[in-house]
């Protein structure tokens, strides 16, 4: 199979990077407008040669970067030139509003007053809504269902996974890279308040990534919460090392989803959570079997490869 891909050029973009490894690991064949996001080098192709690969392609992937500094996003203007709707994917990773970027107020709202606010007014790119067969979103509501656009979330790369065996010696890892959102704050002071108490708990953030992993894989219990996003990359590090993940419970649509208590630990308020963790720390062959149990469930359904065998299968039907 051919592929034309219009990625975010350069910039890590989590989603991207995730789809990119995806159809390399099912053998497609990639024609791409940049490099980044683990794009070969001998894959990267001109604008005027994207153009006649886009005639004989089989699909047209535009893949969605925040603009940002010297970061252009996706080549759009492609899009415009190529002229292929029925051939055209969209893949939106974005939060808060189609362009990643929160509208005014719109942090505060929905941190104090109306959690909804997390989806913002401005959510679909119009113009690429218009100009593409499929839509897939990483943060899909009820509401985007509704208009035909379909749930896309992150999912492990080959870089999560730690592969080094090791020994559980930490009863937990919290380790935001910022507090801001959800209920990171916390349920990082419930954390320090168990530290007190004398469990092992890593509280660092910062971590070289290897050791980062590392520590990740040496814990009972890691913890993620909602950033910009409902779902993040960390939940998907936590379950890539067979650790028992504790996760914020999401409001995103969900495709192949986690199990409360038979592969993943859900909360929606830090008492849950409180609760949850203090019953988990108490009961390691329980956690055990749920940190297993949800490394089992990632294979199966969340990895790159599976990704992008998910979307392949939607546009092929």
């Amino acid at each position: 199979m051919k592929i034309v891909v219009i990625p975010p050029k350069d910039k890590l973009d989590y989603l991207a990077e995730t789809i990119i490894e995806g159809l390399y690991k099912n053998e497609i064949d990639i024609y791409s407008s940049d490099t980044g996001n683990g794009i070969s080098p001998s894959d990267v192709y001109t604008d005027e040669e994207i153009i006649e690969h886009s005639k004989d392609c089989d699909y047209i992937f535009v893949i969605w970067g925040k603009i940002r500094d010297h970061f252009p996003g996706p080549k759009y203007h492609l899009v415009d030139k190529i002229n292929k709707k029925d051939k055209t994917v969209y893949i939106d990773g974005s939060e808060w509003t189609y362009t990643g970027w929160p509208e005014g107020g719109q942090l505060a709202e929905s941190r104090t007053t109306d959690v909804t606010r997390r989806r913002g007014n401005a959510w679909i790119n119009e113009s690429m809504y218009e100009k593409s067969k499929w839509y897939f979103k990483r943060e899909c509501y009820d509401q985007d269902l509704d208009r035909g656009i379909i749930p896309l979330l992150f999912g492990s790369v080959d870089r999560n996974f730690y592969h080094e065996s090791v020994e559980k010696k930490y009863d937990i890892i919290c380790s935001y890279g910022h507090t801001n959102e959800g209920l990171r704050s916390e349920t990082l002071n419930l954390c320090t308040k168990l530290k007190d108490e004398g469990y092992n708990v890593i509280l660092d953030k910062g971590l070289p990534y290897n050791e980062f992993k590392e520590k990740l894989k040496s814990s009972w219990i890691a913890i993620d919460a909602w950033g910009g996003g409902d779902c993040c990359a960390r939940l998907f590090e936590i379950l890539a090392n067979n650790t028992m993940a504790m996760t914020q419970e999401y409001n995103i649509k969900f495709p192949m989803d986690f199990t409360d208590g038979e592969n993943i630990v859900k909360y929606k308020t830090i008492e849950e959570f409180e609760t949850k963790i203090r019953g988990y720390l108490k009961d390691k062959s329980e956690t055990q079997r749920i940190s297993e149990n949800g490394y089992q469930h990632l294979l199966k359904y969340h990895t790159a490869q599976k990704r992008a065998q998910y979307i392949l299968e939607i546009i092929n039907e």
